[in-house]
């Protein structure tokens, strides 16, 4: 009779933060998966006078030490909405892999003249449906879009010109272009379901406890879930435990820099509260550009 094995190990997937929104997703098929493709180093800024829009861009959103050369693949490259900081890099990814670019679908003909893709590259999405893809499942939900600029009392009425270049400019991106109204007002949340059944949801903005309620009995494993600032530990533990993720993952989470907020000491006391409720699930900060494997596995005691 063969021995007993003390454990053994199932992956789900790999998964990596890049910034902002930016994951990239390795599915076991070998299929690559990205949310959101944002990199900026601020080069674009060198050498000349900044504004304090420029100043506070650089503070929260530069990066370094990662490239499109060191994404390892971009077969489906999912936009949640068409800001600057959330797809400024989708026509050089997309130059590079060749994948489909799934894009909230009022914004998807800005998306392609923008960033010179291929208008059938282009896969329209719509909330409120299910696209089944060889590779994995998506579920669609409606979102909204934060609504800081309302909390600290500025915002762009649609006369205002600087509408047509908010958002782009600093990031490089071509301008004028009306990415920045689109990416207010449509903006989807959504789940990707894998081919063995790993639920991965993906909600930013507000109106949490709505999403919460279209996804149902859609019970994922993973949560990326918005890092909005203003957010108490507590706050972000409920709403994993609303969900009933194992796993919480943020997102948007750069915008901590704003008030010099360390956020590994955030989540420890998110992970401390979800001790205190007796919740099952973590919450977990990843490192920047770093692999991760996601698994069930089993072992013995």
């Amino acid at each position: 009779m063969a021995a007993y094995k003390d454990a053994a190990v199932s992956q789900a997937l790999k998964i990596r933060w890049i910034s902002v929104q930016c994951y990239e997703i390795a599915l076991p098929n070998g299929k690559v998966i990205v949310t959101d493709p944002f990199i900026w180093d601020g080069s674009n800024l060198e050498g000349k006078e900044l504004t304090e829009q420029e100043k506070r861009e650089l503070k929260v959103y530069k990066q370094t030490g990662f490239t499109v050369n060191d994404f390892t693949g971009a077969d489906y490259i999912i936009i949640s909405h068409a800001h600057g900081d959330h797809c400024n890099i989708v026509g050089d990814l997309w130059n590079r892999f060749y994948g489909r670019v799934l894009v909230p679908a009022d914004a998807a003909t800005e998306v392609a003249r923008v960033y010179n893709i291929p208008y059938g590259a282009i896969y329209p999405i719509y909330p409120g449906n299910t696209y089944y893809f060889d590779d994995f499942t998506l579920k669609v939900y409606p979102g909204a879009h934060d609504n800081r600029s309302f909390r600290e009392g500025y915002f762009l009425r649609p006369d205002d010109p600087a509408n047509l270049t908010q958002a782009s400019e600093e990031f490089n991106i071509p301008t004028p272009n009306m990415t920045g109204p689109l990416g207010y007002m449509y903006v989807f949340n959504f789940m990707i379901e894998t081919l063995n059944n790993f639920r991965i949801d993906f909600s930013a903005g507000r109106d949490f406890e709505e999403h919460v309620k279209q996804l149902g009995n859609d019970r994922p494993n993973i949560m990326l879930r918005h890092r909005i600032r203003n957010y108490t530990p507590e706050y972000y533990a409920s709403q994993m435990e609303m969900m009933g993720a194992q796993i919480m993952m943020p997102l948007h989470h750069n915008n901590a820099r704003a008030k010099g907020e360390d956020l590994n000491e955030f989540f420890d006391q998110v992970n401390q509260v979800l001790e205190a409720h007796h919740y099952a699930g973590k919450a977990f900060n990843p490192e920047p550009y770093v692999w991760y494997e996601v698994c069930t596995s089993i072992k013995k005691l």
